[in-house]
């Protein structure tokens, strides 16, 4: 079957308002650091709160290393692979445990993502952004 021609695509930048928006819209995004084990990314289930990125986690897994002030990454993305469209937001930040534990609790109770992996997830880990970038594919 022959291939079609690609479509013309173009690429933008996302103001920050927009990447707000988005990383608003979606329950799981992707941390990424230099662990002690080498690099790692994970997935977690997260939300937005005043601007900064707060997820729960085990207190001994492997993102617990992060409630040690830590320089992270942060994704979120979408994509139609039928249309090639799509768009990512990366958020570079320092990660560590969040202070807030009453607030957090309460916060989780009415809005937080249950986190998908089993077991307590008592550690609360926030990042808050020095940077923000987003870009969109579209026809």
């Amino acid at each position: 079957m022959p291939r079609s021609e690609p479509q013309h695509r173009r690429f933008n930048s996302l103001p920050t308002t927009e990447c707000l928006a988005l990383l608003r819209s979606h329950p799981i995004g992707r941390v990424g650091w230099n662990s002690s084990e080498g690099q790692q990314i994970l997935p977690v289930t997260y939300v937005l709160r005043d601007g900064d990125i707060v997820f729960r986690t085990s207190a001994y897994g492997a993102l617990s290393e992060l409630r040690e002030p830590h320089p992270v990454a942060f994704e979120v993305d979408d994509f139609d692979i039928a249309t090639r469209t799509g768009w990512s937001v990366l958020v570079q930040g320092t990660a560590a445990a969040s202070t807030d534990l009453d607030g957090l609790s309460t916060l989780w109770q009415q809005q937080g993502p249950v986190p998908w992996a089993t077991g307590t997830r008592s550690l609360f880990i926030t990042i808050r952004p020095d940077q923000m970038s987003g870009r969109v594919i579209s026809t």
